[in-house]
């Protein structure tokens, strides 16, 4: 396919429409109910499977997991397995125990069509055992009426059924918490090779919410992919506080489970975005950005940045880069200096974006989306990255404390879509063709 978009009318709901040389092709992307093969075969070049869940995904990532031998986990790169992790909340809800504990059921239906089928069927057995011998006729009358009235009543137990199926597959809204900070979170383990599959399903403590996850490969531990996941406790959205933040390690046994490694406090603000960072983990605490070291006990933290403008709302890294998106006051691009150990602001924004989403383009170029439906692209001016590094320590006492002494970013272009963007990613949609931006 040389070139492809997006294509809609009233035959295809879905799908798209692409150049091949000289020919114009429509790619349609029938659904499980469709006259076709259907979403999820093999038949089809599209595939797709649902999950449900317990709670709001809040964001996945992917592990290559492995066996455990001898109390450390080995990945054998010829016979590893992939899984993927979901961190599910949900504000204003209770967790599952909690359900159970007061008794609440989602899944509870109040069927009684079975009963009610065998209470008719005994009646007219009842009946039919009353009709006297003598008139065969008036049975025969009897029993071909029955017979009908039986038809009629099963064709409304069916419809019956099937609305209660459809009750019962609809989930149910639980109790409502009387005060505010109340969470249900959950983390779960799906094998996208099994039909996305759930293998494991750890539900949180009282409150706590998972909010962000990602994948971790220290090297201090021989480069064993870990699950790191940014929890909250007690959080409330207007004012945005919390009484507790962690950062919880796990590691996934034999693929299919998951085990607690250790839980680390941090004091700073909610942790709502973590990245692996040349071997360590980058964690954005409210306004502090930090580097951790695993430890045997907690991690360990190494250094950090403070003063960033409101909350770490995005994370990225590469190379020595971290591109952190704020909450309200869009990017900053940080450098981590390896010589004097610390994290150095590169650049920033001067353009206030209410950031939701980013995605890395190149080194020195990010997309971003904001609340207000825009989508951006930011570049690093060349130069920039080179004059932040104080060698001298001449500018330190002079210069950092200005704010136009920060290089700004520069606006490549600038899209309106009118609706929020709450994810997007690089990709191509088919196999060695150019990539595109997907949101």
């Amino acid at each position: 396919l040389d070139h492809g978009c997006s294509f809609t009318s009233e035959a295809i709901r879905e799908g798209i429409v692409a150049t091949a040389g000289t020919t114009l092709r429509i790619l349609s992307v029938e659904g499980e109910g469709g006259g076709s093969a259907g979403v999820g075969s093999e038949e089809e070049a599209f595939n797709s499977n649902k999950v449900s869940l317990r709670y709001t995904p809040r964001q996945m990532c992917l592990l290559a997991a492995g066996s455990s031998a001898g109390g450390a986990a080995t990945v054998d790169p010829n016979n590893k397995k992939l899984v993927l992790a979901v961190v599910e909340s949900d504000y204003n809800d209770f967790g599952e125990e909690e359900k159970k504990a007061m008794g609440f059921d989602a899944t509870a239906s109040s069927a009684k069509s079975g009963s009610k089928k065998k209470e008719k069927k005994g009646d007219d057995d009842d009946m039919a055992m009353d009709v006297d011998s003598d008139e065969e006729e008036d049975k025969k009358e009897d029993k071909e009426k029955e017979k009908k009235e039986d038809e009629e009543d099963e064709d409304e137990e069916d419809e019956e059924d099937e609305d209660e199926k459809e009750a019962r597959a609809t989930p149910i809204r639980g109790p409502v918490p009387p005060t505010p900070g109340h969470w249900g979170s959950c983390i779960r383990l799906v094998d996208p090779a099994d039909s996305c599959s759930t293998l494991d399903c750890m539900e949180m403590g009282r409150n706590e919410a998972a909010l962000c996850c990602a994948a971790v490969r220290f090297h201090s531990r021989g480069g064993e992919a870990l699950l790191a996941v940014g929890t909250v406790t007690g959080m409330t959205m207007n004012p945005l506080r919390c009484s507790a933040s962690h950062v919880v390690l796990y590691r996934v046994v034999n693929g299919e489970r998951l085990q607690l490694l250790h839980r680390t406090k941090v004091d700073d603000g909610p942790v709502l975005a973590l990245v692996h960072f040349q071997g360590r983990l980058l964690v954005g605490i409210g306004r502090t950005l930090r580097l951790y070291e695993m430890g045997k006990r907690q991690l360990l933290r190494k250094c950090e940045l403070r003063g960033l403008p409101t909350y770490v709302k995005t994370l990225q890294a590469a190379g020595d880069r971290a591109y952190v998106g704020d909450m309200l006051q869009s990017m900053q691009f940080v450098r981590y200096d390896s010589t004097a150990n610390r994290l150095v602001l590169v650049a920033n924004d001067r353009t206030p974006r209410p950031i939701t989403c980013q995605e890395l383009l190149d080194l020195n170029t990010v997309a971003v989306g904001d609340k207000f439906g825009n989508v951006s692209v930011l570049r690093l001016p060349r130069g920039a990255d080179a004059a932040a590094v104080d060698t001298s320590g001449t500018r330190a006492l002079w210069d950092s404390s200005r704010e136009d002494s920060t290089p700004k970013l520069e606006t490549l272009c600038h899209y309106h879509i009118g609706e929020v963007v709450t994810g997007m990613t690089r990709a191509s949609l088919v196999a060695g063709g150019g990539g595109g931006l997907l949101y």
